[in-house]
């Protein structure tokens, strides 16, 4: 079924770009699809833990959906962000759009308006069972608290 599919997923996607630049997808950071993910608490030295092993120029990730883009050393990685699930009061769908040809490439982030109250009547109307924690990220009342943010060290990796 379903979940049988969804387990038989690659937790990463690499691909090259015409221009030779390696690109790496993750949900959360190489090698994981939970965790502390890409935060905007975290230091130059925690997120270079995260991404040591990324072997790319560039990676893309969400997991904790708030729209970051960032230099670690000789790696870029880009969080796209979110088109529902929002991390700020900004209830916006956020994305990127990756132009690339063989002289080079370009990252545009976009945020976009959409019907917000729209999507909250839908998951009410559905007795959707999660309905009070979507709604809470749909109408901006949830935003996340970096203080309590905590790093996997390369240990915790194995």
């Amino acid at each position: 079924g379903y979940y049988d599919w969804l387990s038989e997923l690659p937790l990463e996607k690499r691909l090259t770009l015409p221009d030779g630049t390696t690109v790496l997808g993750v949900h959360a950071s190489p090698g994981r699809d939970d965790g502390s993910g890409f935060s905007p608490a975290a230091t130059e030295t925690e997120l270079s833990q995260l991404f040591w092993n990324a072997e790319a120029d560039l990676v893309f990730v969400g997991h904790t959906h708030t729209p970051i883009d960032t230099d670690l050393g000789t790696v870029r990685v880009v969080n796209l962000g979110s088109v529902s699930n929002h991390s700020s009061e900004d209830t916006r769908s956020s994305y990127v759009i990756l132009d690339a040809n063989a002289t080079g490439h370009e990252i545009e982030r976009r945020f976009v308006e959409y019907d917000n109250q729209a999507a909250i009547d839908h998951v009410r109307a559905v007795n959707h069972p999660a309905a009070d924690f979507i709604i809470r990220h749909l109408s901006g009342e949830f935003t996340a608290d970096w203080s309590n943010w905590k790093s996997f060290t390369s240990d915790e990796r194995s």
